[in-house]
């Protein structure tokens, strides 16, 4: 009597089973790695991701094609029709970073309508990130130490791709200098960039973000008795 019960169970078990494979349906371990699969980044952005990780991380020289290609899971052949070389994806990962501090910036600035305080933003996201980096400096700054005698004109690019941001920041600066004092600053810009360089250089070695305060308070008496110093 109990084995009858127990094999109508079992028939109608596999009923129910073979019932949900004819209408399609699939263990749920089997559709979520569907999915998982389905929202996986393309080899493109996984390069990338992978590549600016360990870039950063522990330096551009040091890194192999062999290590970015495990750590992405992309075929070399994906690569090379991607980005042609490493030094091609040297070059975008330090566009995308620029990119990237752009866009937060921009952000930071959003409620920030005084050209001043959009200046000390540039300080500001600094503090902000230097302990989340571990005190590993600006992103830019070690990628052109790297290529201190670029021999290659790839190496040129590099070295232009992260000396672009840095001219991007003095640029900017020198526009909302102009336009708090109503007169063309190149000279106070300058100033102003090399306290962001020394203040994020002075966190790099001393892992405080004491010499990031004392720049940003240097760049915000520069900008309040700037006007004393010129004839407008």
């Amino acid at each position: 009597m109990t084995d009858a019960v127990s094999g109508t169970s079992t028939r109608k078990s596999s009923t129910r089973t073979a019932g949900k494979q004819a209408s399609g349906q699939e263990p749920r371990s089997r559709s979520t790695g569907g999915s998982k699969r389905r929202s996986r980044p393309g080899p493109r952005q996984r390069l990338l991701e992978s590549a600016t990780r360990l870039f950063t991380t522990e330096g551009i020289r040091v890194i192999g094609i062999d290590r970015i290609l495990r750590d992405a899971d992309v075929a070399k052949a994906s690569l090379y029709s991607l980005f042609g070389s490493k030094d091609n994806l040297v070059v975008a990962c330090i566009e995308e970073l620029d990119k990237d501090w752009r866009r937060r910036w921009e952000e930071m600035c959003a409620d920030r309508p005084k050209p001043e305080d959009r200046i000390l933003a540039f300080f500001d996201m600094a503090i902000a990130d230097e302990p989340k980096e571990n005190f590993r400096g600006s992103h830019f700054q070690n990628a052109a130490s790297e290529y201190p005698r670029p021999d290659t004109d790839s190496e040129h690019r590099i070295r232009q791709a992260a000396l672009e941001h840095r001219r991007w920041c003095r640029d900017t600066m020198a526009d909302l200098l102009t336009e708090k004092f109503g007169y063309a600053s190149r000279t106070l810009a300058d100033q102003l960039i090399v306290f962001l360089d020394g203040g994020i250089a002075g966190s790099k070695m001393s892992r405080t973000v004491s010499p990031l305060e004392t720049a940003r308070e240097l760049a915000k008496q520069l900008l309040y008795t700037a006007p004393m110093m010129y004839t407008i």
